[in-house]
């Protein structure tokens, strides 16, 4: 293939060795377009929305979750994460709870199985409230462990709003 071809680029990761830690082709949302936003120029930083992200509580390992999404994925981790760690759901419940997705402008993206109230009271504080289905891709998809404390036996959580499993070993 031809270096100035159309056609899309492969994704390549590459593990840094002896660490586990994978490092992701993040410039593919860059351009050579000099037109572009997104152009590719000395000084530039890439934008990043990285997932998993993984919780240590008293120097334990505690909770992995994540989410594919891109910008969302800053929405749905802590929104997951606070089911989890503030309000005391379980890891499936945590994943499975409806969500809502912020765009600029008060703009607001909300599954169906958030509260009428809730909604009416978003819209009352002048967001624009768009309602998505009861269990919308929009929001995410999240896969997560936890690691009990005490017992330390590990528990898995998948999304049923995209394609994803969980396995805890």
């Amino acid at each position: 293939m031809r270096k100035d071809s159309h056609e899309p680029a492969r994704e390549r990761s590459f593990a840094v060795p002896g660490t586990g830690l994978v490092l992701n082709n993040i410039l593919k949302w860059m351009d050579r377009d000099p037109a572009s936003p997104n152009v590719v120029r000395p000084g530039r930083k890439a934008g990043t929305m990285m997932s998993p992200t993984q919780v240590f509580l008293d120097g334990a390992f505690s909770v992995s979750i994540g989410t594919p999404g891109s910008y969302g994925i800053l929405q749905t981790t802590p929104q997951m994460l606070l089911n989890l760690l503030e309000f005391g759901m379980n890891i499936q419940e945590a994943i499975e709870a409806p969500r809502v997705r912020v765009y600029r402008d008060r703009k607001i993206d909300a599954e169906s199985r958030i509260t009428a109230d809730t909604r009416s009271g978003l819209a009352e504080r002048g967001h624009d409230v768009n309602l998505l289905a009861d269990w919308s891709w929009v929001v995410g998809g999240g896969q997560g462990i936890v690691r009990d404390p005490e017992s330390g036996v590990l528990m898995a959580g998948a999304d049923p709003r995209r394609d994803g499993y969980a396995l805890a070993i």
